[in-house]
This record gives C-alpha cells, structure tokens and sequence, in this order.
C-alpha cells in the first residue's frame, strides 16, 4: 500500500455479501422505475421513435459522449498525481473499467472497483484512490446542480408550474444541500485527526488515506479541476442534446441542462445496471414537461445507454482483457525455462 503503511481491510467474504446485497437492491429497485416508466407506453410508437432515428446524430451523440471520458481521465490523472506518480495510461485505464464496472454491475460499484483496479496497477491505496473519487463526483455534483436550477429558473420564468412538477424544485433543494455539504468536507476534512476523538490506530489510518485522496484537489489543482469537469459536462450536456435530435426532438440549451441535471442526478441512486429504469422514468417524465410525448423520451434514455454507456463499457472490457493478457505474457516472458 501507499506509504508502507498495512491497514487491515475487511475480507473478500465479507465485501463479496455486502456488494451483493447492495446490487440486489439496485436491480428490484431499478426494475421498479422500468415499470413505472413503461408500463402505459404503446409498443407501436416505439417503433416508429426506433425507425425515425437520425444516425448521424446519434454519432455525433457517441463522439461527444467519449470526449467527455477523454476529459474525465484527464481530470483524475491530475487528482492521481497529486498524490503519487502515477501514469496518464494507467489513469485512463482504470477509469474506464471503472465506467465499465458501473454500467454492467448494479448498485454503483464500479466506483470500488475503480479503487480496487487503480490498487493493483499503480499500488495505490484503495481508501486514496476513493478520496481522489469522491473529489470528482462532488465536482460533477456541483455542476449538475448548477445546471438544474439554470433549467428551473428558465422553465418558472416562462411556463407555469403545474403542482405535479414540482419534484423539480424537490431534487434541486436536495441535491444543493447535498453537494453543499460534501464540498465543506473537502474543504475542511484534512484538518480532522481522528485519533483525537480516541478512535482505533487502524480506522485512523484508513482515514489519513481517504483525506490524501481528498486534499488531492486542494494541492494547487481546484482551478485546472473545476474546469475540466465543466469541460466534461458540456461535452455530455452535447452528448445528449444530440442523441435527443437524432428523434426528432431539438431543446434549447435550458432544457437540455435541466435533463441533464435531473438524469445525472438521479444516478446518485443505486440502480440497476447502466441505470436501467432510472433513466427511462427521468428522461418520460422531464420530456412530458418539456411538452414531448413520454415515449421519445423512455427511447432516447435507452439510446444514451445502449450507444454512450454501451461504446464505453466495451472499450472497458477491451482494456481489461489487454490488461490479462498483458500479464498473462509477462508471466510467460519471465518463467525460467523448463529443462528437458
């Protein structure tokens, strides 16, 4: 581990149970939401949404989609380097099989295996690793929220808010406070020792290494960091206003941040798979406020799954194999010869 320090992790056993329930919960959840997203749509209108789609949209969807990856790899590779010297390729390579994890496993633990990953190719701590984590997904909260309320701003000023609608308002407040709060612990966590309030040496330790990861952000990089992720979610907020087009549905720049918002937001919850059914009840919902009918919204949700989540979780798997066999060779490269 980082430092030479040993910090006694809980067993695989153990982790193995845990992700387990977790993933269970998000799978019955997320299957939930599916229904409720689907259940009054008409089969033969999603089939003339799936016959009218514009390939060339949905191209340009997927090219923004993986310029913002580009960015995010980037964005932790500068957090990574703030606390070790860590190579640009093995950054880009533990995100996106972190990405990949998230999409094919429920629950959101792909951001553990991305710690995990991150430990064995450039022996980081897990708890590091997961501190530099948390720093990116408080920045992209941020950002999200920002974007929420630019689209809730513009939808009060110009359209009444019909009670049911009101959610919006409710996901905002919450999120704010949410990401108010994880963005005070940034600021201010480095400054806690734990072993003041007498906690044990070893979760004290794990602490420390959580809050290298944290203050990673607080070397000299909050500027380069914030605006790379601003940088990511233009590039997703075009992603998806693009994937959206290729329906036949073009929304202003407010709308499209407000969609953005509430379908990235909506991901803090453990879900199925690729937010299957998460997704599909956010994007009906927020197009019918839009004015659009649910079922293109229900399809471009599908869309931005199978073809931006879909393109990165195979270029995940493509990474993760080359990884095998990289140290399946090496292994062969370096075993003594056999002797006849």
């Amino acid at each position: 581990m980082a430092n030479g320090e040993h910090v006694r992790e809980s067993s695989p056993r153990t982790r193995t149970w845990r992700h387990a329930v977790l993933g269970g919960a998000g799978v019955v959840l997320g299957g939930l939401f599916l229904w409720l997203a689907v259940r009054h749509l008409d089969p033969g209108d999603i089939a003339t949404a799936l016959r009218q789609m514009d390939s060339k949209w949905l191209i340009a969807g997927i090219a923004a989609y993986l310029a913002a990856i580009a960015v995010r790899c980037l964005r932790w590779g500068i957090l990574l380097r703030a606390t070790d010297n860590v190579k640009w390729r093995h950054a880009a390579e533990a995100l996106l099989t972190g990405f990949a994890a998230n999409y094919l496993l429920p629950g959101r633990v792909g951001e553990l295996f991305r710690a995990d990953y991150a430990r064995r190719i450039f022996n980081m701590s897990r708890f590091t690793s997961l501190g530099t984590i948390i720093v990116e997904r408080v920045c992209d909260g941020v950002v999200l929220v920002c974007a929420l309320w630019i689209g809730f701003v513009w939808i009060v000023s110009t359209r009444v808010m019909s009670p049911e609608k009101s959610w919006v308002l409710l996901v905002g407040a919450t999120s704010s406070m949410l990401f108010a709060v994880a963005l005070g612990f940034i600021l201010v966590s480095h400054r806690v020792d734990l072993r003041r309030f007498g906690i044990g040496e070893s979760i004290a330790l794990r602490w420390d290494q959580l809050i290298e990861g944290v203050s990673s952000v607080l070397r000299g990089n909050a500027a380069i960091v914030a605006l790379c992720s601003i940088a990511v979610w233009s590039f997703e907020a075009l992603a998806l206003a693009a994937i959206v087009r290729s329906f036949d549905v073009n929304l202003i720049l407010p709308e499209t941040l407000m969609l953005l918002g509430l379908a990235s937001l909506s991901t803090l919850v453990p879900t199925a798979p690729g937010y299957v059914g998460t997704y599909q009840l956010v994007f009906g919902h927020v197009f019918q406020i839009f004015g659009y009918p649910n079922t293109i919204g229900v399809v471009a949700a599908t869309a931005v799954q199978v073809f931006c989540f879909g393109t990165v979780t195979v270029l995940g798997g493509v990474v993760l194999l080359s990884r095998g066999g990289l140290t399946i060779w090496r292994a062969h490269k370096l075993a003594p010869p056999e002797r006849s």
